[in-house]
């Protein structure tokens, strides 16, 4: 979460002013204030009287740390309403981006092309827990980056090819290179501890006996214990659910992917 929550305010310009394992104390930029904190009468007083209004400073807790919450503090995890804001102003503001490596040479530098993807990862039966998986694929040799951002995290940047550089075709298209990482995704969840999806299918099998139980002597209300018995079959069945947050095509130098000596190949 701490990883998140400082790669998406730091993407939105946002200045951190503080940050260790519990917390990062954030000043807002103006556009962030006007989308996440609920403020439209005061930015609508100030946009009246043609005033520049002051963005919020907010301290984001991961982690309980015992104390009561001041103001413009609050606690944040995988799941929660002001988690799924963030992500949904994130994916508008950013479905997919395309960069590329800014070097100093003045002579022709190779770019080659990676495909990276944030995933949302949905575990759901009675109740919901998420995760976040980032990963980037190399289109060249098929090769898979696990702690891309965190590599990458001091690389100039540029939206245009810079002058002097060129950029490598990708031997595996972005939409074949989409569909490896989610197979190889969906082979780590097969491999998963899923006791959790037991529990909840052992849930759902007693509340319908409990339900039949209940309607046993009542044949005339064979609508409602349907109704009522499928209502119980979603509320406890247990499913994954991956979807695209966002990504990219990030185009690197030859020199860059070489140090990612711990990408794995995948199939």
């Amino acid at each position: 979460m701490m990883t998140f929550l400082k790669q998406f305010f730091t993407a939105c310009n946002c200045h951190i002013t503080h940050q260790n394992d519990e917390s990062i104390t954030v000043e807002l930029s103006e556009q962030v204030d006007r989308a996440i904190m609920n403020r439209p009468f005061y930015w609508h007083y100030k946009d009246q009287l043609n005033e520049k209004g002051t963005p919020m400073t907010v301290s984001f807790y991961v982690k309980d740390t015992g104390q009561p919450l001041r103001a413009h503090e609050e606690y944040i995890s995988f799941g929660s309403p002001r988690f799924h804001q963030l992500l949904h102003y994130a994916g508008q503001q950013s479905l997919f981006i395309r960069l590329y490596e800014e070097c100093s040479s003045v002579k022709p530098l190779q770019l080659e092309p990676w495909l990276f993807v944030h995933f949302l990862i949905s575990y759901e039966a009675n109740g919901k827990k998420e995760r976040i998986e980032s990963l980037a694929l190399h289109l060249i040799s098929g090769k898979i980056q696990r702690d891309f951002l965190t590599k990458i995290s001091d690389v100039p940047f540029a939206q245009t090819i810079p002058s002097f550089h060129y950029v490598l075709s990708p031997f595996i298209t972005p939409i074949s290179g989409l569909k490896r990482i989610q197979k190889m995704i969906m082979n780590e969840l097969n491999q998963e501890n899923h006791e959790w999806a037991k529990e909840a299918k052992n849930k759902q099998e007693k509340e319908i006996s409990l339900l039949r139980s209940f309607y046993k002597n009542n044949s005339d209300n064979s609508d409602e214990y349907t109704r009522e018995k499928e209502a119980i079959i979603r509320r406890f069945e247990p499913v994954i659910r991956l979807s695209v947050w966002n990504g990219g095509l990030l185009y690197l130098s030859a020199g860059r992917c070489q140090s990612f000596t711990d990408a794995q190949s995948v199939l």
